[in-house]
């Protein structure tokens, strides 16, 4: 008898993602997020986007690749400064914004 082979498994995050939100509870939870968990996802799309290991980002940022692991779930705490500089080395531009909370 073959194993069930585990959902997610070898595919990206954006691809396990697009399959979970179909599920309307799993897309209000993700919509209702602490900012931690949605930042660290935009760092990992952006990662896989470049086609980079945790591993290659660690590097670039002169760390541990445990440490991006730590970021990428969430479990990190990171300053502005760190944020700048992992979009930099992604390619990209940070932006923090202030904007009207729900029901506001």
């Amino acid at each position: 008898m073959k194993a069930k082979r585990q959902k997610g498994r070898g595919t990206t995050l954006r691809q396990y993602l697009r399959g979970e939100m179909k599920d309307p509870e799993f897309r209000r939870l993700y919509e209702e997020a602490d900012i931690e968990l949605r930042v660290a996802l935009e760092i990992t799309k952006a990662r896989e986007a470049r086609k980079m290991s945790q591993r290659e980002l660690a590097e670039a940022l002169k760390t541990k690749q445990q440490t991006v692991s730590r970021i990428e779930r969430g479990a990190q705490n990171v300053t502005i400064q760190t944020l700048d500089r992992i979009a930099r080395v992604l390619g990209r531009g940070l932006q923090v914004r202030f904007v009207p909370a729900n029901g506001a």
